[in-house]
């Protein structure tokens, strides 16, 4: 079957099975900041954006995204957003195994993205939401990372800098 999407902002067409799952799919096409992990979901080393939103690519078949925006780390990268993520997280010292950074980074984005000044409460259940995945870094030092890159993203929009207070 002949499915269509949007990859990384290049119209794509691939022939695949409906069931068959995002995951494998990218990978063929050699997209490998999607990492295999743990194949039910629960690692999130394989997560992308659908439609500017977080999944779990191990769990989609590719069949839904008919007609969808798949965006990768590959991309991702490129955005004044993935700049503010990775600034922050230097300047708080996370330290990334790699094997997470899709997670890790496209949560983060979701999460500033919503709450762009986030309570010690919505950051603590953020951090205990993606924690429990890979603990590469300390929770501190995510916390403070995710502080920072809100603040960053923050100041390029022009708003205020206050928001890692």
């Amino acid at each position: 079957m002949n499915i269509a999407f949007t990859l990384n902002g290049t119209e794509t067409v691939v022939d695949a099975k409906p069931d068959e799952k995002l995951i494998d799919v990218l990978r063929k096409n050699h997209i490998y900041s999607v990492k295999n992990g743990c194949g039910c979901g629960r690692c999130g080393s394989c997560t992308v954006l659908l439609d500017g939103k977080p999944v779990k690519s191990c769990l989609i078949p590719v069949g839904i995204i008919m007609n969808s925006k798949i965006q990768t780390l590959e991309s991702f990268e490129k955005e004044d957003i993935y700049k503010d993520i990775v600034k922050g997280f230097k300047q708080a010292g996370v330290q990334l195994c790699g094997y997470c950074n899709s997670s890790k980074f496209f949560s983060v984005y979701d999460f500033i993205k919503k709450i762009s000044r986030p309570t010690q409460e919505q950051l603590q259940e953020f951090i205990d939401d993606i924690f429990d995945a890979c603990n590469c870094t300390e929770r501190e030092t995510l916390m403070t990372g995710v502080l920072y890159a809100a603040a960053l993203k923050l100041e390029r929009e022009g708003k205020k800098k206050n928001a890692a207070k």
